[in-house]
């Protein structure tokens, strides 16, 4: 692959998936200023709390279904239209024609696993979260304490 259709498909990337990602940095940025100061504290002392509950409740749902859901990403080639310069027996020249843009996809797959492996993982995660707990809600009353406004 040459330099220059490296540079078109990443462009290309950029403009399908960066952009996306751009708007919702700034969606979540706009969200976060919206935040008083106490908010801001409490969330930053329960975010730790917060994820050892998403990962006991992925564990929950994988005992439940007796198996474990693998996310596989894979990039594929598609095929788009394009627009642009050519370079042509005439010279250069504009139009539209078929191009390959790469895609990303993301795929569930089950995976088996050993569920008394799970079980123990889970038992760890729930007294984790007793622990994180228990410093969540000294850390939120500080902030209760040093925003008493709200």
């Amino acid at each position: 692959m040459g330099r220059k259709a490296w540079i078109a498909r990443r462009r290309a990337a950029f403009y399908r998936h960066g952009m996306k990602s751009l708007l919702a940095l700034s969606a979540l940025t706009l969200l976060a200023a919206c935040a008083t100061p106490r908010e801001a504290c409490v969330a930053q002392q329960t975010r730790d709390l917060r994820v050892v509950d998403g990962l006991i409740a992925e564990e929950e749902a994988t005992l439940a279904r007796g198996y474990a859901l693998d996310r596989r990403t894979e990039l594929r080639p598609r095929l788009t239209l394009c627009t642009g310069l050519s370079r042509g027996n005439d010279g250069l020249s504009t139009g539209v024609r078929y191009c390959s843009a790469p895609e990303t996809r993301t795929r569930v797959v089950p995976q088996a696993v050993n569920l008394a492996e799970v079980q123990a993982r889970l038992d760890g995660l729930r007294a984790k979260r007793a622990e994180l707990s228990d410093r969540a809600s000294r850390g939120a009353a500080a902030c209760r304490a040093r925003y008493p406004q709200g």
